[in-house]
């Protein structure tokens, strides 16, 4: 028995009875149908799985629906499976890697774990809208907050690298776009704000932040000038003096026409032009350059430019003659009539100097010649012209120029009286006698107008101490009266 049991072969052949022996016991029961081991799968349903969008653009593509959002699913597997699966574990998806501009129904696909089959989905397919996503270049705006300090005012903003960034956002919210910029605080400020970061947000139409947006850059500089308040005013300039005889200014050329004053604000509104610059004509015998420094006046803290440069040019005069001057008449008082008597065609000729490039661009239009008739009462006058000349222009003579005129208080007709001659008429260049009142000093002179056509008149007297003169006009050509009149002093 020993020998048969140590023999392999015996070995063999039992350890394989006892093996089918044992497989019978397991599998084999009179009580159990055949179909007990497959009842051991089970199934379950699971709502609520996520659905998630994959393989999308998303540079150049935005997923603005995807419907239904979740599926409901039914499973099958062990119960061990089954319980040990988490949430996290089923995964469904819908692949955009192939999807385009619109709307469009794509399949789900599941992804279950280990162990478990997929019975069924529901919906088993979805529907996506996809938005192209732009990208546009905007102005960045800076709002500045508060208020600056006393008196300062802010300025334009500065924006550094540049003032232009780009926005990235879906093309149907892009033109819902209304602001790109930020805020910076000013409040209490009097120096300018340097080098201030400032983030770049974007607001809709509503005010509302644009969450969604990319900005590049996002981040930038700002600086605020934060001055007192300015005001660009036109610089003339006031002359003293007079140029030696036979010169004349040929051109007159500043650096700068405008200057920029700051100051408080109600001093500011006083200005319309910057006149603080004089310049002696005197000294000025040639052609040259002048420097003039340009200070603040009164009440103003500064002044910009500083200085002001002038390129002139000094030339020899010349001499030109203006004819059929018209002349205006003012300060006439109410109910009373005027009209000029002599010269009898109501014009004047009127000699002017200055350098010849100037007169040659000279004309009628550019002189204007006004007597003032204020507290003459009716009678004949003789009354002075006051003649207003372009810059760098003066009168060609030393006389006076003046009319005669006639004021009545409008219902009576006074015959004109002619003043009576003490001397020798003249021709002049448009003027009547020298009637005009100077320093205290009266003169009776006479002198008929350039054309012939009138009689010279009497002069007014001041008071102080008069002098009787036999005037004659230096531009005039000399004649003797043949007639003489009578002189009417008023």
């Amino acid at each position: 028995m020993d020998k048969w049991l140590s023999n392999p072969t015996a070995l063999k052949i039992i350890s394989l009875a006892i093996g089918i022996l044992l497989w019978a016991v397991v599998h084999f029961d009179s009580d159990r149908s055949p179909n007990t081991v497959a009842s051991l799968t089970e199934t379950k349903e699971i709502d609520g799985i996520q659905v998630k969008a994959i393989g999308m653009d998303e540079k150049n593509y935005a997923l603005r629906l995807l419907e239904p959002s979740v599926v409901h699913l039914t499973v099958r597997g062990s119960r061990s499976d089954l319980i040990s699966a988490t949430p996290n574990d089923f995964q469904v998806t819908v692949d955009l890697s192939k999807a385009t501009e619109g709307r469009m129904v794509v399949p789900v696909t599941v992804s279950l774990p280990r162990g478990l089959e997929r019975v069924d989905v529901k919906p088993s397919s979805v529907t996506v809208v996809l938005e192209r996503i732009l990208t546009k270049e905007f102005e960045v705006s800076v709002k500045a907050v508060g208020n600056p300090g006393q008196g300062y005012k802010t300025g334009q903003a500065i924006v550094k690298p540049n003032n232009r960034v780009h926005v990235t956002l879906p093309k149907d919210q892009m033109d819902e776009v209304s602001f790109v910029g930020g805020s910076i605080s000013v409040d209490g400020i009097e120096e300018t704000v340097n080098e201030k970061k400032m983030k770049i947000i974007v607001l809709d139409k509503d005010g509302n932040e644009m969450s969604d947006a990319l900005v590049n850059p996002s981040v930038v500089e700002v600086e605020i000038p934060i001055t007192k308040p300015f005001k660009k005013l036109p610089l003339q300039f006031g002359f003293i003096g007079k140029l030696p005889d036979g010169l004349a200014i040929s051109s007159f050329k500043p650096s700068v026409d405008t200057v920029t004053v700051y100051g408080p604000q109600d001093v500011l509104d006083k200005y319309d032009f910057y006149d603080g610059l004089q310049i002696d004509l005197s000294k000025m015998t040639q052609s040259g350059t002048i420097s003039l420094d340009i200070k603040p006046e009164a009440g103003l803290s500064t002044v910009d430019p500083t200085t002001v440069t002038i390129d002139y040019t000094i030339v020899p005069e010349s001499l030109k003659v203006l004819s059929k001057l018209k002349i205006t008449l003012i300060g006439l008082s109410d109910g009373l009539k005027a009209k000029v008597a002599v010269p009898a065609n109501g014009t004047v000729d009127a000699t002017v100097k200055g350098a010849p490039l100037i007169l040659a661009d000279i004309g009628v239009k550019d002189v204007q010649l006004v007597a003032d008739l204020s507290g003459l009462g009716p009678g004949s006058h003789v009354v002075p012209l006051d003649i207003h000349l372009p810059r760098f222009v003066n009168s060609g003579t030393d006389v006076p120029l003046s009319i005669t005129v006639e004021i009545t208080d409008g219902t009576a007709t006074t015959t004109p009286t002619a003043p009576t001659s003490a001397g020798p008429t003249s021709k002049g260049a448009g003027a009547s006698g020298n009637g005009s009142t100077n320093n205290g000093t009266s003169a009776n002179n006479e002198s008929t107008p350039a054309d012939g056509a009138g009689t010279g008149s009497g002069n007014g007297t001041d008071p102080g101490t008069g002098t009787d003169n036999n005037t004659t006009n230096p531009n005039s050509n000399n004649a003797p009266q043949e007639q003489p009149v009578t002189a009417t002093k008023t």
